[in-house]
């Protein structure tokens, strides 16, 4: 997992291929601890199609303020903007998962379920 701070984060976002995860954790957080090497575990799994960071949060209050962090660790799946600067979340969670809780919640990230209008066009045969 490579670190990034509050300098490199946006061009961290800006040259990443699909999906960017986003690990806050600090040295002290017991739970953190857990979770990393989950994470780098999924980070080999998700090669070319999640980018895997981390966030030390004592060291980057800003970015713990920007993205609304109150506990660690907290994981948060974003997919950048492909036609500017910043992304949306599209997944987070906070604590402690299995590789399977986490691995479930990229998953659906990577491919998300239609939305209501789309599902409701294929129920009434408009494609």
């Amino acid at each position: 997992m490579t670190p990034l701070d509050e300098i490199n984060f946006d061009e961290a976002l800006a040259s990443a291929d699909g999906l960017v995860l986003v690990d806050f954790w600090a040295d002290w957080c017991g739970p953190c601890q857990m979770v990393t090497p989950v994470l780098e575990q999924l980070a080999e799994a998700y090669e070319g199609r999640v980018d895997f960071f981390a966030v030390n949060a004592d060291e980057n209050r800003r970015l713990m303020d920007a993205f609304n962090v109150k506990s660690l660790p907290t994981i948060i799946v974003l997919k950048p903007n492909e036609d500017g600067p910043g992304a949306a979340v599209v997944a987070h969670s906070v604590g402690v998962k299995s590789a399977t809780g986490f691995a479930q919640m990229i998953d659906e990230a990577l491919n998300p379920k239609p939305g209501l209008f789309a599902r409701l066009r294929t129920l009434f045969g408009g494609g």
